[in-house]
């Protein structure tokens, strides 16, 4: 088996996984993103750091989100309803090009389309009995690869059983609110 398959190195991959498995110290991994309100319907997400296995990383980006301009928006960047769908779509890329590296299956092209319809009316507060998020969201997953059908849909079983983001769209995650109040 070849140690790089769609640029994961197969190897470093089997060994982290063999690390995580083995080490209870080397099981987390913790994310953390400080968003500010920039005025209208602006924000900015800063990513300065995550923690894995007790040890802490800087990191150093920016995710500017806004709405459209029919939203009230300046429509300068995605809003985050298409950010919660690139997130979505981002980590079932990963989970595809991991779990097929790890199954000797070479990706020739991948593309992942998602899409939903909010009900503006939960959103707004006119009426609650709806759902300010979405009912169903469809994921379309386009996959390009010389792998027999049966080795395609076990790698599909593999990727929806075990991506981050589609258990975070599928499941619930109990949130934990806290209200900090700045008086002056």
């Amino acid at each position: 088996m070849t140690t790089n398959l769609n640029g994961i190195d197969v190897v470093a991959l089997q060994q982290f996984a063999q690390g995580v498995a083995e080490d209870a110290n080397k099981r987390h991994a913790s994310f953390n993103v400080n968003t500010q309100w920039k005025g209208q319907t602006r924000s900015v997400a800063k990513v300065s750091r995550y923690s894995l296995a007790g040890e802490t990383y800087s990191r150093d980006f920016e995710i500017v989100a806004d709405e459209p301009i029919e939203l009230l928006g300046q429509d300068s960047a995605p809003n985050p309803q298409e950010l919660l769908m690139a997130a979505l779509n981002a980590c079932m890329a990963v989970g595809y090009a991991a779990n097929a590296a790890m199954m000797g299956i070479k990706i020739h092209s991948l593309e992942i389309e998602t899409d939903g319809t909010l009900d503006l009316r939960g959103f707004l507060g006119i009426d609650e009995s709806v759902n300010p998020g979405y009912d169903q969201v469809r994921v379309v997953i386009r996959l390009h690869t010389d792998a027999p059908l049966e080795r395609v849909e076990e790698l599909h079983k593999n990727v929806i059983k075990t991506s981050v983001n589609y258990a975070n769209f599928s499941k619930a995650i109990r949130m934990v609110p806290t209200l900090e109040v700045r008086e002056d």
